[in-house]
This record gives C-alpha cells, structure tokens and sequence, in this order.
C-alpha cells in the first residue's frame, strides 16, 4: 500500500471496519526498551508560553509531524488535557468543571499542611477544626483554580527523545506496527 501522506498514523496498520479499510487506531505502539529506558536519550524541555507539540516537534526535530514522538516519549494519549491548555482553553475547562473561573477561584478543594504537605478534605478539615483537633494555622486552602493551575503547569516539563535518535523512532515504530 502506498503511504500518500506522512505522519503518526502513517504505518499503523488497517483493519476492516464496518466494510471500510481504515487505519487500526487501537494498535499500542511500543518503542523498544533500549529507546525509552536510556537516560540519555531524553532531553528535558519546558514549554514556554502556547507552543503546541508539532511547534516543539518542528523546532527541535526540524519536522512537525513528529508529534507523536513527543507524545510518545511522555506517556500523552490525549494531547488535548494532558498537553498544558492555553489561557482560553484553561479558561473554558474552569468553567465546564465550576461552572465559572470565579468559582473555581472561590472553591476549597481541600487543605494542605504547612510544613508536611499533608492533604486532607474540606469535610475532615471542618469537622476536625469544630472539635479542635487542627491547630489554626498549620493547614492551607487549596482553592480548585490554584490546584488546576499547579496541574496545567506541571504539564510544561516534558521529555524529548534526543534529535540524533528520531529516526531510529521512526524506523522502530514502522517495525512495530508493520511487522
């Protein structure tokens, strides 16, 4: 079958589906350990600003349809709510989990200890601080805007396999989905 278009599904392989031929998306590519276990095969990159993943992909491999690599090197199967969202995007998020940015802003997840990091909820909170059990002072509200904003963040830092090593990724993933 000739590949008329390059691209992550270009070697997947097709199945039959509903009388159609269509690539089979369930297929789990998976890169040889020698690849993905080798620290030095990461680079470790932070995304500034709105970069997407085929804007790092053509900045640091030369080519945006590496993509996929990028995806692949940091576990991402949606790269929609596991790459970090815009301030639109986050926006919108906000407000289909809180109804609003106000009230995610106002909302108390839980509580944090100052020193030990310990979490506990808001619930465990109240009724430990009714019956004097929480020392004021000593925990922290965690509000959902900061809590959803701190896991957008932590999305930033991500692995990139070393540029001399992804054509070896193409050719072992080719491997993979077409042997």
């Amino acid at each position: 079958m000739a590949r008329n278009k390059k691209g992550y599904f270009a070697d997947f392989p097709t199945i039959e589906y509903q009388g159609k031929i269509a690539r089979n998306l369930m297929a789990r590519p998976k890169i040889k350990d020698n690849l993905l276990s080798n620290p030095n095969s990461f680079y470790d990159f932070v995304i500034k600003g709105d970069l997407r993943a085929d804007q790092v992909a053509g900045m640091y491999y030369n080519d945006p349809h590496l993509a996929w690599l990028i995806y692949l090197a940091n576990g991402i199967t949606d790269p929609y709510y596991e790459w970090p969202l815009n301030q639109n995007q986050f926006n919108d998020f906000l407000i289909s989990k809180y109804g609003t940015v106000e009230a995610a802003q106002a909302k108390i997840l839980h509580y944090k200890h100052n020193t030990k990091g310990t979490i506990i909820t808001k619930e465990t909170f109240d009724l430990n601080a009714t019956f004097g059990k929480i020392v004021a002072g000593q925990y922290t509200p965690v509000y959902a805007y900061d809590f959803e904003d701190d896991l957008n963040e932590s999305k930033r830092n991500i692995k990139l396999i070393d540029a001399s090593m992804a054509n070896q990724a193409k050719q072992l993933l080719r491997e993979i989905m077409t042997g």
